[in-house]
């Protein structure tokens, strides 16, 4: 032991050097695996922060949407909200500012989604369509214009906060002689990690009776050929409404029966598809779609073509689609 001591005080210069160096290796080795940990946190908090840009409105693939108007003696108003989260879950927000610019064009969207700005804006002299970014209560009405940007928009960030916008349909769409405009709104953000947000907006009008569910096809034009047609389920109270139609005629949008927000009775849409229902002796398929008024007033199906060469007229339409009353039992008032 003595022995050993006594080359160690020989040699302490070099040893010390190597527990200095292997004290040094273990220091950095940490710092460095520390800095990968923060540098990962980074990466995914960063990468989260595509979603916390929102709306009920809009959406990253489009959203459109068709309101349903009750009054149609007023001009009929839309509450748009953009929010700095992944709504409706407000756990989860962006802690800094959020800032984007908001367009509005006023046009006509088709069945197939297909947009067009209004180009004769003489079509609505007179009549009342507005966008209204409330934050500054700064208010486009279309007019000469058929688009508009509202820009630096701003939402405050550390904490769940919104934006709101109000858009404004002339009351003459709730009439028989609707224009069938809509409003398409885009919000595109100055972060380049967030993405643009799109939204097709339109009003109708809805006289619903005081309970029941009803379903019917969206008004046609006889002189336009449609390549495809809007079918409504809408109606107040708690129950399941069963509608049908003729699968040789027209397809029902595949979209409609994998929806997890709706519930049918005897139809599984995540192994099922429309080829699983079976027709009557009429040539009907049917699906009962389980209602609650609480949650959704209406729903809006579309169906398309299985063969133009077939008649599509007004009439053999909606022997295709034919309406479905409310039918006492089908509903519980609430």
């Amino acid at each position: 032991m003595n022995e050993l001591i006594k080359k160690a005080k020989k040699h302490w210069i070099v040893i010390w050097l190597v527990v200095a160096v292997i004290l040094f290796t273990v220091v950095l080795s940490y710092a460095i695996y520390t800095r990968v940990t923060i540098a990962k946190r980074v990466v995914s908090t960063e990468a989260s922060a595509g979603i916390l840009f929102s709306s009920d409105y809009m959406s990253i693939n489009g959203m459109r949407t068709t309101e349903p108007r009750t009054d149609d003696t007023e001009n009929a108003s839309v509450s748009v909200h953009v929010f700095n989260y992944a709504y409706p879950k407000e756990a989860v927000f962006r802690s800094n500012e959020t800032q984007y610019d908001l367009t509005a064009t006023i046009g006509r969207i088709d069945n197939n989604n297909n947009f067009t700005p209004l180009e004769d804006m003489n079509e609505i002299s007179g009549l009342t369509y507005s966008v209204t970014y409330n934050k500054t209560n700064d208010t486009f009405a279309f007019t000469n214009e058929n688009q508009h940007t509202f820009e630096e928009c701003t939402i405050d960030g550390g904490k769940a906060s919104q934006d709101l916008i109000t858009v404004v349909f002339d009351k003459t769409e709730l009439s028989n002689t609707a224009k069938g405009l809509c409003v398409k709104l885009e919000a595109e953000p100055y972060d380049s990690e967030l993405s643009t947000l799109t939204g097709y907006i339109k009003v109708r009008f809805s006289k619903l009776a005081s309970t029941g569910w009803k379903g019917e096809l969206e008004e046609l034009d006889a002189d336009k050929d449609y390549d495809g047609f809007n079918y409504y389920l809408e109606g107040n109270g708690k129950g399941k409404i069963t509608f049908r139609w003729k699968p040789d005629k027209v397809t029902i949008n595949k979209q409609f029966l994998t929806n997890a927000n709706i519930e049918f009775e005897g139809f599984d849409g995540s192994s099922q598809t429309e080829k699983d229902l079976t027709a009557d002796a009429n040539g009907y398929v049917s699906l009962t779609v389980k209602v609650d008024s609480a949650e959704t007033n209406r729903y809006e199906i579309q169906f398309f073509k299985v063969d133009p060469s077939l008649p599509y007229d007004k009439e053999s339409v909606l022997t295709y689609l034919p309406p479905t009353p409310a039918v006492s039992g089908d509903w519980v008032a609430d």
